[in-house]
């Protein structure tokens, strides 16, 4: 299924300490003109897009949502889906409003299993528990046959929560969500908060592969991990392919063209697929992937990440690689 995410705009209720829209995207305020968004709407079917998802900042500010929600069903997209803080979902009537009008999947941004925690991420007292309301009616619609494509939670890997995986997705797993998205954080986005919040993948590999023992033992949740080079994931889930097809994020990623609010481009938005700015500008392969049979399926790792960390761990990586085959 072809994708279509479109970048409203970066207004936001939150200010999240490690925000992937990056320092300098905040200053960039306002939203996409809606004819705009409804121009991408329809060039989007025009190319084939099945499925559209709609991302910020924070789309639920936006009062059109709702209509523009229905206009893409009205197009024909079969998939309408919503990255969203939750935040303001912890309003009924603005969820069913969203659901009437043809949402069928919800992402739900979240990033710790404490409240206190949450609150200082997001920089707003009260957040955990508006998103916790949020979940709870969010569950309620999926049971109810609501998100035919499903609640998932859309949540950053960061170094204030590495060393409690199984309890974080325990604790949302026991409110109804089964389903998690962990991805490895972006530290050029925050670069005078890097060093506190990225933890490096020597400390991350074995809380993964903790969270995997737990998972396939006794919680039996959907986790997807995104965002990590392959060689400093667990050996032992590289080298099992059941295991490969259940936690490997980016295989099972829809091929995702984006439009993005941007008022210095050309008619406000920019366009690019997503998999190519990973790739192509946001990422890149230390020297030593040379060497590594993993090297054409990897996307490499954050730039940000090699600018805190260098390219000494990765030295083994091609060892690994071979190892995992």
């Amino acid at each position: 299924m072809r994708n279509l995410e479109i970048s409203l705009g970066k207004v936001c209720n939150n200010r999240c300490v490690f925000c992937a829209t990056g320092e300098q995207s905040r200053n960039i305020r306002g939203w996409m003109d809606p004819e705009e968004v409804r121009r991408s709407l329809r060039k989007g079917r025009e190319e084939g897009a099945e499925s559209v998802g709609f991302v910020g900042g924070e789309p639920t500010l936006l009062g059109a949502l709702p209509e523009l929600v229905r206009l893409a069903r009205e197009l024909g997209y079969v998939r309408v889906a919503l990255c969203t803080n939750g935040r303001r979902l912890s309003s009924r009537p603005l969820l069913q409003s969203l659901l009437e009008a043809g949402l069928t999947r919800v992402a739900l941004s979240v990033h710790s299993h404490r409240a206190d925690l949450e609150d200082h991420i997001t920089g707003v007292p009260g957040a955990f528990r508006q998103k916790l309301s949020a979940l709870e009616l969010l569950t309620a619609a999926r049971r109810a046959g609501q998100l035919p494509h499903g609640l998932s939670l859309n949540t950053v890997l960061h170094a204030r929560n590495v060393a409690s995986l199984p309890r974080l997705v325990s604790f949302f797993h026991r409110r109804g969500c089964g389903d998690m998205r962990l991805n490895f954080i972006r530290p050029e986005v925050a670069p005078d908060q890097a060093r506190r919040w990225v933890p490096s993948f020597g400390r991350t590999t074995g809380r993964i592969r903790e969270l995997l023992l737990f998972n396939e033992t006794r919680l039996g949740a959907r986790i997807t991990l995104a965002d990590f080079p392959l060689c400093r994931l667990p050996w032992e889930l590289l080298a099992n392919p059941r295991l490969r097809r259940r936690y490997l994020g980016e295989p099972l990623d829809l091929d995702t063209r984006v439009a993005m609010h941007r008022p210095s481009a050309k008619g406000g938005t920019k366009e690019f697929q997503w998999r190519e700015q990973r790739v192509e500008y946001l990422k890149r392969h230390p020297a030593v992937c040379g060497r590594c049979p993993l090297r054409s399926v990897c996307e490499g790792v954050w730039r940000g990440y090699l600018d805190l960390f260098g390219e000494g761990e990765f030295e083994d990586g091609p060892r690994l690689a071979r190892m995992a085959r």
